[in-house]
């Protein structure tokens, strides 16, 4: 970092009022490079902008005045941190950057059971991270919301809805967030850090906790771990220490609700049911739609 840059003379200006749609950026999905699109300031943050999009953000108003941070330094300066929250948050790459208006209410004209009312459901979180932003407040751990827990046959959207879910929130809030599917990697992960000679020897502990604070989670696919007493432990011991610090947390699973009423007694579905809306999803199989077929 080049600590001779001058200093700023007054705190950024962060006046712009803006309507209640328009968070001062957007994503562009148009893909120039990479896979994905890129997120930009919205219209109005880019037409007060004075710096020309040169960091660190600074305008000067005659050649002789001290520096002053540009009324676009904010955004740009989310823009990023939410480009690297979405980099680290473990979403599929599949599904990176995928929000709302990318998950399907219909296909060809015919409507898709239950994609509307999910996405009404998500609305309200949505709307109250963006509420907690604007204000420069954290979301009210007192009045904590509901998260989901999808549960349906394979294929019906479960996990690229809470996907999407994910990237609305870290996109709207700045916060963290963070995917884990309970595949046998994901286990395997955390007993290699019982081996001695594994590079995250002893990571446990930290891996646990993260997972247990941070903002946002999606559980993927609960009901593959081998059920093991100390698989089940182990999910148990994240589950309730979520459900205590008040996480918002989404569920994925393609078992049925007396499955999971099985799982550690019981007790993990007790927290589910506090923690979570629990949905059955009977969308058919999306993959159908968009499957191709030869005949030779």
């Amino acid at each position: 970092m080049n600590d001779n840059l001058p200093k700023a003379s007054s705190p950024p200006r962060t006046a712009l009022e803006l309507p209640a749609n328009d968070p001062g950026y957007f994503y562009d999905p148009m893909v120039t490079a990479g896979t994905h699109g890129e997120i930009r300031l919205s219209p109005r943050v880019e037409a007060h902008c004075r710096c020309g999009g040169a960091p660190p953000y600074q305008v000067f108003e005659s050649p002789h005045s001290e520096p002053t941070w540009c009324v676009c330094r904010s955004y740009r300066t989310h823009i990023r941190q939410v480009n690297r929250l979405i980099s680290q948050s473990g979403i599929p790459e599949r599904f990176r950057y995928h929000f709302l208006d990318q998950f399907q209410e219909s296909h060809k004209g015919t409507e898709i059971p239950g994609a509307a009312r999910l996405k009404e459901h998500l609305r309200p979180l949505i709307y109250r991270c963006t509420e907690a932003k604007r204000n420069h407040k954290a979301i009210d751990t007192n009045s904590p919301a509901r998260g989901f827990l999808l549960w349906g046959e394979p294929g019906n959207g479960k996990t690229m809805f809470c996907c999407g879910a994910l990237n609305e929130l870290i996109f709207h809030s700045g916060q963290a967030g963070r995917f884990i599917g309970l595949s046998r990697k994901f286990f395997q992960t955390l007993r290699h850090t019982f081996d001695q000679d594994s590079p995250i020897h002893g990571q446990a502990i930290p891996i646990m906790e993260t997972l247990s604070t941070v903002p946002f989670l999606v559980i993927d696919d609960l009901g593959v771990q081998r059920d093991t007493e100390w698989e089940v432990e182990m999910l148990y011991n994240l589950v309730d220490a979520r459900y205590a610090e008040q996480r918002l947390t989404f569920v994925t699973t393609n078992k049925s609700i007396d499955e999971i009423k099985g799982l550690a007694g019981g007790r993990i579905y007790s927290r589910f049911l506090e923690m979570c809306h629990l949905i059955h999803v009977q969308a058919p199989d999306y993959r159908e739609y968009s499957k191709i077929e030869y005949e030779i």
